[in-house]
C-alpha cells in the first residue's frame, strides 16, 4: 500500500502498519523500563548504602513523545535526584552516580526481560548512561539515556510543573 494512495480514513491504519514499531516490541520496552524506573525509585539509582531519593522521573525522547518510528526510536528517563544541591555539585558528582547507575542496572538486568536483550554502546553523552534494548530478531530497538539531574526550582516544584505534571510523581510514574 502506497502513502499516496492510501484514503485519508486509512492513514492511522497506513502509520500503525507500516511507520511505528510493532507493538509487541514497544510493550515490552515499556514493561522493562517501567521496572527499571521502580528499582530506580527503590534504591535512588545508587546500590549502596544512603541512596538518594528520586524526586521525580521524566520521559522524553521520540518513545515518551509517541513519535517512535519502525527500525529503531530513543527514550530519555531525567532522573530527578535529591543528592545533587546545585549544578556545581551535580557535575562533580555526575561520575559517581552515573557509575553506580550502570552497576544498578546490570545488577537489574540479571533477570532480563524475554524477548529483549541490553547492551551499552560505547558512552558518547557526557552526563548520561546510555544503553539500547533491542528486539530477539533484531528489528526494533530502543536508545534509552538516563539523565540524573539537579532538581534546580526546588522538592515539590516538579509535582505540578507543566513539564513533569502530567507524568504525575514518582508514586505513580508509569510508561
Amino acid at each position: 500500500m502506497d502513502l499516496y494512495r492510501t484514503p485519508a480514513s486509512g492513514l492511522d491504519r497506513f502509520v500503525a502498519t507500516r511507520l511505528q514499531p510493532r507493538k509487541e516490541f514497544t510493550e515490552k520496552a515499556r514493561r522493562a523500563l517501567g521496572a527499571l524506573a521502580a528499582v530506580l525509585r527503590e534504591r535512588g539509582g545508587r546500590p549502596g548504602a544512603a541512596a538518594p531519593r528520586v524526586l521525580k522521573i521524566v520521559k522524553g525522547g521520540s518513545s515518551g513523545r509517541g513519535t517512535a518510528l519502525k527500525g529503531g526510536c530513543d527514550s530519555e528517563l531525567v532522573i530527578f535526584l535529591d543528592c545533587f544541591k546545585s549544578y556545581v555539585d551535580q557535575g562533580a558528582r555526575r561520575a559517581e552516580i552515573l557509575s553506580e547507575m550502570r552497576a544498578l542496572l546490570e545488577s537489574w538486568w540479571q533477570n532480563p526481560v524475554p524477548g529483549l536483550s541490553l547492551n551499552f554502546p560505547e558512552q558518547s553523552v557526557p552526563g548520561a548512561l546510555q544503553f539500547r534494548l533491542t528486539s530477539i530478531d533484531l528489528e526494533d530497538w530502543m536508545d534509552v539515556s538516563l539523565v540524573p539531574a539537579f532538581d534546580v526550582l526546588g522538592e515539590g516544584f516538579l509535582d505540578c510543573s507543566r513539564i513533569g505534571g502530567s507524568l504525575g510523581t514518582t508514586q505513580d510514574f508509569q510508561f
